[in-house]
């Protein structure tokens, strides 16, 4: 059994990048800040640090571009981006 990052004994959630940026921009037009976003979406997921820092940065990025009036579109196959070009 995989262990929380912290050192508990739950288990790590697996889930692919494309499903994490999905669920990342899900977050953001639900309203969600970059500390709800790190809890709910990236914290209980089996990642390395490389990976958690660049869905972080994502995070970070599509709040910045959702403050600026650029809101994610999010279609059944996945993330598009904010203007559909992703």
């Amino acid at each position: 059994m995989a262990g929380r990052r912290d050192g508990g004994l739950d288990p790590m959630r697996l889930a692919s990048t494309r499903t994490l940026r999905r669920e990342i921009d899900q977050a953001v037009l639900a309203g969600r800040s970059i500390a709800q976003i790190e809890t709910e979406v990236i914290a209980p997921c089996a990642l390395d640090d490389e990976a958690r820092a660049a869905l972080w940065l994502y995070a970070d990025g599509s709040l910045a571009r959702a403050a600026a009036g650029h809101l994610p579109v999010i279609a059944e196959t996945g993330v598009t981006g904010p203007s559909g070009l992703i």
